[in-house]
């Protein structure tokens, strides 16, 4: 398991989980729409339980053209990773993905409850070499409890991607209104400016405020200014984190 999936992991399955009334009425709720989404598009479903960390997974005829999950029944795997399937992707794209739902757990911890439905991952992935250069598209939603509000569930959904692209691409989105809320590195070089990425860069170096309002010419209110814009634009609470999510983003 590479080091950003186990942050992943641990973040999503060391949640407070209290027992809810309506925790069965919300996973039967999700489970119809995995089936109906396999029965409509011939795809994948794999709806993940992350209080007791296990998957149901729910395949069509795509499973069949990239031979995995043979068992059409329901099967329910003992982990919330769908590693039978990430084992048929391009690797570096797997990563991306990770890196991007742990963006979007942070970010939709921050969303009124309400309408935390409207916001999903969505992924193009492509398919490992021996799957003949082919893609799939993948979208993940997260469920809460209305009840304290943590993620106990999350549904992923994939399908064949008749839009070829040579690269990964992935976006966190408001599918209510078709707001782009966040991209992936690749196409969104300017999602911190040039002087974030160079104070982030100097925090991570370990230079604080004062110095480097000295080095850049800048005032110290100048160098706070930037350092809360970073932490609002990438949903983190504190500098540390800032450092760490940028670093395997490749943005310093």
């Amino acid at each position: 398991m590479t080091n950003i999936q186990s942050d992943l992991n641990d973040q999503l399955l060391q949640q407070d989980f209290p027992s809810t009334e309506n925790e069965k009425i919300q996973l039967e709720s999700c489970q119809k729409m995995a089936k109906n989404f396999v029965e409509l598009e011939n795809g994948i479903a794999i709806l993940s339980d992350l209080k007791n960390n296990k998957s149901y997974i729910y395949s069509g005829k795509f499973a069949d053209e990239i031979n995995i999950f043979r068992d059409k029944n329901i099967q329910e795997i003992d982990s919330i990773w769908e590693k039978e399937l990430f084992d048929q992707l391009n690797s570096e794209d797997v990563l991306q993905k990770h890196i991007l739902e742990l963006q979007f757990f942070q970010f939709i911890k921050t969303i009124p409850f309400e309408q935390r439905r409207d916001y999903c991952v969505i992924s193009r992935l492509r398919l490992s070499e021996r799957q003949n250069q082919r893609s799939l598209i993948h979208k993940m939603f997260y469920f809460s409890n209305s009840e304290n509000c943590n993620t106990e569930l999350s549904l992923c959904l994939y399908h064949f991607d008749f839009f070829q692209s040579d690269s990964y691409t992935g976006m966190i989105i408001n599918t209510a209104n078709g707001t782009i809320i966040h991209q992936t590195e690749a196409e969104n070089s300017t999602f911190l400016s040039v002087r974030e990425k160079e104070i982030l860069k100097m925090i991570q170096q370990g230079k604080k405020s004062k110095e480097i309002a000295e080095l850049l010419f800048i005032s110290i209110n100048t160098v706070n200014r930037h350092r809360q814009n970073i932490l609002e634009k990438m949903r983190v609470s504190n500098t540390t984190e800032a450092c760490t999510m940028a670093s395997k983003l490749n943005w310093i």
